[in-house]
C-alpha cells in the first residue's frame, strides 16, 4: 500500500479520500493501446475502475522538493486553462523502493469520461445522434481554439485527449500543453477526422466547417483565420477519391466571402501594373496612376497595404475602388479593418492603425476586411507577404528567407509570384540551372527563371534610398517585367503627417526613403 498525500484538486475543493484512492491503486493496471479506452506515452500507468481513472507518471523522477515545484506550476496552469475535469485531483504517492525504481510518484485522479474517438466511432443513426456528433466536435473546438487565444497555448488535439460526461459536457484528459501553433495541429487534426471515420459525409464536412468557421470567429474575432486554417488544411495528406472530396468540402466552407467585383471581367492586357505598399499616400498613389493612364494600362494588381503609417487611407481607398484594379489584403489593411494589430507592428505601425481606423467608414473597413488574401491566375500567383506563409501577409521574401519561398514555389509547380511587404524593388529568381539570384536591374526577363519572385517596390513608402513612388509593369507578351521610380512632391504629404501627430520616424522615412 502506498502512502498517498493529496496535493488539491482543479476546483480547490476536496473529492477523493486517501483510502478510496490506495484501494484504486491496487487494481490491475491498464492496458494502453490505440483506438482503445486508454490512450497515452508508455511512461504512463493507468488504474481504473466504472467512476474514476487514477494515472500515475513514472516518467517523472522528482525528489520531494521538486515534485511540489512542479505540482504547484502544473495546478496553476490547469486553473488558467480551465479545462480539465474540475475534480481533477493531483497527489504524491509514496512506496517502497522496489527494482530500483523511485518509490516516489506523481499521480492524478479524475471521473472516469468517454473518450472522443470512441464516443464518435458509430455512424450516427439518426438526426439527433448527427447533432450530438456535431456538438461534440464543436465543444473540442470550442476548447481548443479558447484556448490557443487566450492562454497562447495548444492542447493536444488528438481526440482521445477528450472526454464527455454523461451530462455532454466535454474536458480535456492529457497532462500535456504545447506552444500554440496557429492552427497547424488543428489542420492535420482535421485530415485525421476526415481519414478515420467512414461514416463523414459530405452534408456533415459541410456542417463541420460551418461550426470551423462560428467557433473561430468567436475565439479570435479575425475573418483571416479561417483562411489560415484552410491553407494548413490544403497541405493535409488525403487519397484521392471521396476523402479528398470531404476535405474540399471542408476547405470550401472555410472560404472567405467573394469579393464582388465592381467593374465588369476584362480579357487580360499585355500589360499589367504592379503597384504594393501604398501606405496612405494618396500624391505617391496619383503619380502611378497618372502614369498608368499615360501609358494606355488599365489593367493593374494591388499587392496590399493600402493602409497604414500614411495620413490619407480615405483617398487610397476610393481611388483604388474607382480603379477597377484586383486588389489584395496587406497586414495593415487587416489590421485596420479588424480594428487589431498585435505583436508583428511596432509601436509607430500600431498608433498609425489606431488612427486610421477612426478615420475610416464602416463600409470602407468592410471593403479592407473582405479583400481577398491571394490572387492566381494560370501563370501567376500573388500575395502581399510571401508565398509559403500561411497567414499570406505576414512572412517576409528577403536575402534570409527567399531560397526556401523558391523551394516552395518549385514544389507546389509555381512559377511566378508577386509580392510586397518588403518594400525593396527587384526579382529573386532561380534560373534553369539551379542557381539562386537577386535582381535589382530595371528591367528583368522572367522568362530565363524556373522560379521568380517579384517585389514592385513601394509606392507610398520605399526603402531602398529613393524617395521616388515606385512600381512595375509586368509584359505578359514578352515575359519581362520593369521597375519604375516617379518624383512626386513628398512635402504636402509630410506636413500632414506631421500636422496630425504622427511619428516624427515615419515622416523623415518618406524624405529618404529608407
Amino acid at each position: 500500500m502506498a502512502n498517498v498525500e493529496i496535493i488539491a484538486a482543479v476546483d480547490g475543493l476536496h473529492h477523493y479520500s486517501i483510502d478510496y484512492l490506495n484501494a484504486l491503486l491496487q487494481t490491475p493496471v491498464q492496458a494502453l493501446a490505440l483506438n482503445h479506452a486508454f490512450t497515452g506515452r508508455p511512461g504512463t500507468r493507468i488504474h481504473a475502475n466504472e467512476h474514476d481513472v487514477v494515472k500515475i507518471r513514472t516518467d517523472l523522477n522528482l525528489n520531494n522538493r521538486q515534485a511540489v515545484a512542479w505540482l504547484g506550476q502544473t495546478l496553476a496552469k490547469e486553473r488558467e486553462l480551465g479545462v480539465h475535469h474540475p475534480h481533477k485531483t493531483w497527489f504524491i504517492a509514496t512506496t517502497a523502493p522496489a527494482n530500483g525504481e523511485n518509490a516516489r510518484k506523481i499521480g492524478s485522479i479524475c471521473p472516469r469520461l468517454k473518450p472522443l474517438h470512441l464516443e464518435l466511432r458509430p455512424a450516427p443513426d439518426s438526426a439527433e445522434a448527427r447533432q450530438r456528433h456535431l456538438d461534440l466536435f464543436k465543444a473540442v473546438l470550442t476548447l481548443y481554439l479558447k484556448t490557443g487565444k487566450t492562454a497562447d497555448t495548444k492542447l493536444d488535439e488528438g481526440l482521445s485527449n477528450f472526454g464527455v460526461c454523461p451530462d455532454g459536457l466535454v474536458y480535456y484528459l492529457d497532462d500535456e500543453h504545447y506552444r500554440w501553433d496557429h492552427f497547424v495541429s488543428l489542420a492535420a487534426m482535421l485530415g485525421v477526422v476526415i481519414r478515420t471515420f467512414d461514416w463523414l459525409d459530405q452534408d456533415f464536412a459541410r456542417d463541420l466547417a460551418a461550426i470551423l468557421n462560428a467557433c473561430l470567429n468567436e475565439a479570435f474575432q479575425d475573418s483571416h483565420c479561417p483562411l489560415i486554417l484552410a491553407r494548413h488544411l490544403q497541405n493535409v495528406f488525403m487519397p484521392e477519391g471521396p476523402k479528398e472530396a470531404l476535405k474540399h468540402a471542408v476547405l470550401q466552407g472555410l472560404a472567405q466571402p467573394p469579393l464582388k467585383p465592381r467593374h465588369a471581367h476584362k480579357p487580360p492586357q499585355r500589360y499589367l501594373g504592379l503597384l504594393a505598399d501604398i501606405h496612405a499616400n494618396s500624391a505617391a498613389l496619383d503619380c502611378v496612376l497618372d502614369y498608368l493612364r499615360a501609358q494606355g494600362i488599365t489593367e493593374a494588381l494591388v499587392l496590399g497595404d493600402i493602409v497604414g503609417y500614411g495620413p490619407e487611407p480615405v483617398e487610397c481607398i476610393e481611388r483604388l475602388q474607382d480603379s477597377g484594379f484586383q486588389v489584395i489584403k496587406g497586414n495593415h489593411d487587416h489590421a485596420a479593418a479588424i480594428g487589431q494589430t498585435g505583436p508583428s507592428f511596432s509601436s509607430t505601425a500600431a498608433a498609425v492603425i489606431d488612427w486610421t481606423v477612426q478615420q475610416l467608414s464602416d463600409r470602407q473597413r468592410d471593403w479592407l476586411k473582405y479583400l481577398p488574401a491571394l490572387a492566381q491566375t494560370a501563370d501567376w500567383t500573388a500575395v502581399h507577404g510571401a508565398p509559403m506563409d500561411p497567414a499570406y501577409f505576414y512572412g517576409y521574401v528577403y536575402a534570409m528567407t527567399f531560397t526556401d519561398n523558391l523551394d516552395y514555389m518549385r514544389d507546389q509547380n509555381m512559377r511566378l509570384c508577386f509580392h510586397g511587404h518588403s518594400h525593396m524593388a527587384g526579382v529573386f529568381g532561380r534560373d534553369r540551372r539551379g542557381l539562386d539570384w537577386h535582381l535589382t536591374e530595371a528591367r528583368v526577363d522572367l522568362a530565363a527563371y524556373q522560379q521568380a519572385l517579384v517585389c514592385p517596390g513601394s509606392v507610398g513608402q520605399p526603402r531602398n534610398g529613393r524617395p521616388d513612388s515606385q512600381f512595375a509593369v509586368y509584359d505578359r507578351q514578352e515575359q519581362r517585367v520593369s521597375f519604375l521610380s516617379l518624383p512626386y512632391d513628398v512635402q504636402p504629404v509630410v506636413e500632414k503627417m506631421r500636422r496630425y501627430g504622427f511619428p516624427e520616424v515615419l515622416w523623415q522615412r518618406l524624405l529618404v526613403g529608407k
